[in-house]
């Protein structure tokens, strides 16, 4: 289904025909909702969402996001931050008093802008992983190698995307305020946001062991190709701080009109969040505190993606031009920096 109410200095022509090709072709399956000065310009959703049970993709189903949820943990960090709960530059030591002494000058700001050079133990976190992520982490920073301690570059120096980096903030974040992770970022970013059906995942214990969670309204996540689906099996749960959040397009609406209001964070610590340290042109894009920083036919993006395994997610604030774009699939190899750019392609055409 899709639906327009676009002015007319908009041309959502290509948009609309690129994306009905890919929904009739299968290589697309999910929703995409484009805003523009606060009213949806496309609104559009295809595919199914859970092909067993013949129940299509609606704007209300949720979707996993995977490391988009790295956009809502540096917001967690940064509410916190300015509520003086936690330091930017305060060592990750502070907050997680486990971490072994090679990494006790890293700071928070050097894990949200992945310049901590700490190695991605994600796997071997999944490894120890048995009822919840605080015990995991335990179980790992007890008993880290010689090699896995040993930074792979002096703490602010390098850009090396890093999962791990985030699971340690969700560890400072939960030691910092004495509560679960989930349930700060609950507190601090959902609920002052409005996201009403975004939650983090948690895993389902059977006989003592952790399992993939599926529950109505959620996306099946299907990687292959579209002629030929597989059912993902993923544990999102796993990587508490770099990829656990489930949400719909609208709990990405409402969190955009919260950072245009400064409900969550001030516009001062947004900001804040989208400075370049430095530019880091192997990584394709530039990274500010969780969050990266584009620019394509020379209109400026703020945002994150996500996914691979089942679900591909994408997540754009265009400040300059004051619109948004959210994409959420349940196909693993759907691509979405063509339509980023095509959103700015248009936008950069309106002016």
């Amino acid at each position: 289904t899709a639906s327009t109410a676009a002015p007319g200095r908009y041309d959502l022509g290509p948009i609309k025909q690129e994306l009905d090709k890919q929904c009739a072709d299968g290589s697309f399956s999910g929703t995409v909702v484009i805003r523009v000065q606060g009213r949806d310009i496309l609104d559009h959703s295809c595919g199914m969402a859970d092909i067993v049970n013949g129940i299509a993709n609606t704007r209300a189903t949720r979707f996993k996001i995977y490391s988009t949820s790295k956009f809502i943990t540096g917001l967690t960090v940064m509410r916190l931050v300015e509520q003086g709960t936690m330091s930017l530059d305060r060592p990750v030591s502070a907050y997680v008093r486990d971490v072994p002494a090679e990494w006790s000058a890293v700071t928070i700001r050097q894990l949200l802008n992945h310049s901590s050079g700490i190695a991605d133990l994600t796997e071997k976190l999944g490894e120890r992983f048995t009822r919840d992520h605080p015990a995991a982490m335990r179980k790992l920073l007890a008993d880290v190698s010689t090699e896995d301690r040993a930074l792979k570059s002096a703490p602010g120096t390098a850009f090396a995307y890093n999962n791990f980096g985030f699971e340690l903030l969700a560890d400072a974040v939960a030691s910092a305020t004495g509560k679960p992770f989930a349930d700060v970022v609950a507190e601090r970013v959902f609920a002052p946001a409005g996201m009403t059906q975004a939650s983090i995942e948690k895993p389902s214990i059977i006989m003592g062991h952790p399992y993939p969670v599926n529950e109505a309204g959620l996306a099946i996540g299907y990687n292959g190709a579209p002629a030929k689906l597989e059912q993902a099996i993923n544990y999102a749960f796993i990587q508490l701080g770099a990829g656990a959040v489930w949400a719909t397009v609208d709990d990405f609406i409402a969190l955009d009109a919260a950072l245009r209001a400064g409900t969550i964070i001030s516009r001062s610590s947004l900001e804040m969040m989208t400075q370049i340290a430095a530019d880091r042109p192997e990584s394709g894009a530039m990274l500010g505190l969780g969050v990266f920083v584009r620019e394509a036919s020379g209109v400026k993006m703020h945002g994150h993606t996500g996914g691979t395994n089942g679900y591909i997610s994408d997540f754009q604030r265009y400040p300059d031009d004051d619109a948004m774009l959210i994409a959420l699939t349940n196909r693993g190899f759907v691509k979405t920096r063509w339509l980023r750019d095509a959103v700015a392609k248009m936008l950069s055409e309106a002016r």
